[in-house]
């Protein structure tokens, strides 16, 4: 009778491991994100890998092996590391940027399901930073990239220059009547009021995610799109500033 309700209590806590599982799933998933989905995540994927490690407890080498490569990971990720180059971050930067269109236009969302104005242009450099940092195994880059990823930010919060992630270069009428040439790729242009934001890829191109179309597209100047015929502050994104000697 003890031996079957030893066994009851198993299967019952792994099967509450594989619903924690599931749920961590949904939450990476879930497009829209607050800062209590963000606490969420972070907490049931601590929760999931404790729990992990108590249900293999009888298997001394596994839960010491994967402590020991824990350990090692967070000491490494906490490590200095370089800047990273502001070229090849450019350059994944449009790649991630350019992925995402056609993805559907959702209000606060930011992944692939569905994805809004602020979010896309935040996402593109979050996928730069987390893409380029593991394959050069630069652990200051992913480090942006969570920092990133954790401080969510809108048009307005982009055009005020929030935690100074960006910084202003100029104001326009109107992004067809900017003068490409005083443009780089990567570079944004938010609305006067604050209320969308659009980033430049090159040639003439812009991609924003269009809350009048319910997507993602790109757009080449001129344009009669409504975002391209009103005040527009062009920003930089600081990581992406070139060095003076480049």
């Amino acid at each position: 009778m003890k031996t079957l309700g030893s066994t009851i209590l198993t299967a019952a806590r792994q099967h509450a491991w594989i619903a924690l599982l599931i749920f961590t799933i949904c939450l990476c998933l879930f497009p829209i994100g607050y800062r209590i989905t963000r606490i969420f995540l972070l907490a049931s994927a601590a929760i999931l890998f404790m729990w992990g490690i108590f249900l293999l407890r009888r298997h001394k080498l596994a839960v010491f092996t994967i402590l020991v490569i824990g350990l090692i990971v967070l000491a490494w990720l906490y490590s200095s590391g370089k800047p990273g180059d502001p070229n090849i971050l450019k350059q994944s930067y449009i790649q991630s940027l350019k992925q995402y269109k056609g993805t559907l236009y959702v209000w606060g969302g930011e992944n692939r399901i569905g994805i809004d104005c602020s979010g896309l242009v935040r996402r593109g450099l979050i996928n730069a930073n987390m893409k380029t940092g593991l394959l050069t195994l630069n652990q200051k880059l992913i480090r942006t990239a969570l920092v990133l990823w954790w401080n969510d930010c809108s048009a307005r919060a982009l055009r005020d220059e929030y935690h100074g992630f960006t910084t202003r270069l100029f104001q326009a009428g109107s992004i067809n009547s900017i003068d490409s040439t005083t443009l780089s790729p990567g570079d944004l242009a938010v609305t006067s009021d604050g209320v969308h934001v659009l980033a430049y890829l090159g040639d003439k191109t812009w991609i924003e995610a269009d809350p009048s179309v319910m997507k993602v597209i790109m757009v080449s100047t001129p344009s009669d799109n409504m975002w391209f015929k009103i005040p527009v502050q062009i920003l930089r994104w600081n990581q992406l500033k070139e060095s003076p000697n480049q």
